[in-house]
């Protein structure tokens, strides 16, 4: 978790939330074991954050550091554990801290067995199979373990339900947030600029929403495309550069890479439209973080977007992998203006639902029932 740049929406609903929580309480933060890690504690005004090595030569091995993280955890004597994913990691230390007699609660951030699901129907290989395989059964392990889960939209809570899991957790539907920074931004309403923010690998949909750009500025109209996102998968990244430079629009493309927070918050100033040819969200915060700016959004109708995005109030909705149609709703609101204010009216007052305060509020009640 870092401050200065946010790397996926886990760390950005982790800081978001600590830092709301750390107005009334003493909050710490443990950061998963890294590769390339160190073992340090970093202080962030009333937060501190606990970093730890990985010291094996894969993920996986990060789980060989549980006993020594649980242990720190329990010295602490927290009130409230708070864990946030259902990886394997994830179910490694609900367990180790249960196991020490404390109090842990567990937010789900996208479904595991989704998210490898869609990635094995379009690359099928032995390995993403056994991944799939595996993963899956520890989410669902860790799932059946839990007397309450925190999931951030409606499906989410359908699809857990669906779970083959005889008793299944009480989830209770929050939203994660948007902080509040975001809500003191006004995006333009006179530049031709469409926004993408997501991180660089397939399931954001960057190749397709370059595809459906192209589409736009062959009808002759006039804007720019701004990508921008945190590294999640080089080879995507590399399809992505060279699809850029091969563009014939190539000069008008710009892309971003792990962007400072301070940059981000510039580009969705600059931004009028965003847009976001997304495979599958649970939720994603990137949405929130649009509206309070107040930008109309065009994104696909996939997993959590619909219960976020309303389609032709905050923004429009195509079916994924329909480039075409998702291109149209660009130059509709591109062509329109008083679409577009509508949309963006509507945008900003919405967002109010996402806004920390509201969000945390209902994180702390959840955590006064356990």
């Amino acid at each position: 978790m870092s401050k200065d740049c946010i790397h996926g929406g886990v760390e950005a609903s982790v800081y978001g939330l600590t830092q709301e929580l750390v107005r009334t309480n003493e909050v710490h933060v443990f950061d998963f074991p890294r590769i390339d890690g160190l073992d340090e504690i970093e202080s962030d005004g009333n937060t501190l954050i606990h970093r730890f090595q990985n010291k094996g030569k894969r993920q996986m091995s990060m789980t060989s550091q549980v006993k020594r993280i649980a242990d720190e955890i329990e010295h602490l004597k927290p009130s409230v554990c708070h864990i946030h994913g259902t990886g394997l990691y994830s179910r490694v230390l609900y367990q180790a801290l249960k196991q020490r007699g404390l109090r842990v609660i567990v937010t789900v951030h996208g479904l595991v067995m989704v998210e490898k699901l869609n990635a094995l129907k379009k690359h099928f290989g032995l390995k993403l199979l056994a991944q799939f395989l595996y993963q899956s059964w520890s989410e669902i392990r860790l799932l059946a373990q839990l007397p309450i889960a925190i999931v951030d939209t409606e499906y989410v809570k359908e699809k857990v339900d669906r779970y083959p899991i005889h008793n299944k957790p009480r989830m209770c539907v929050i939203p994660q947030g948007v902080n509040e920074a975001f809500f003191s931004l006004q995006c333009s309403n006179k530049t031709r600029t469409l926004l993408s923010i997501g991180a660089i690998g397939e399931r954001k949909g960057h190749l397709l929403t370059l595809k459906a750009y192209e589409i736009v500025c062959r009808q002759g109209i006039e804007a720019n495309l701004v990508i921008a996102g945190a590294i999640a998968d080089s080879n995507y990244l590399k399809q992505l550069q060279s699809a850029i430079e091969e563009s014939e629009f190539k000069n008008e493309i710009t892309l971003h890479l792990n962007v400072p927070n301070e940059t981000l918050k510039r580009l969705y100033e600059n931004a009028h439209l965003f847009v976001l040819h997304t495979q599958e969200e649970s939720q994603g915060i990137v949405f929130g973080e649009a509206m309070a700016t107040g930008l109309p959004i065009v994104t696909t109708q996939v997993g959590g977007v619909p219960f976020v995005v309303q389609d032709g109030v905050t923004g429009l909705l195509s079916k994924y992998g329909d480039v075409n149609a998702f291109a149209h709703n660009i130059m509709s609101l591109l062509n329109d203006d008083l679409r577009w204010a509508a949309l963006s009216e509507a945008s900003r007052s919405l967002a109010c639902n996402y806004h920390w305060a509201v969000v945390g509020k209902k994180v702390l009640e959840l955590y006064c029932d356990l």
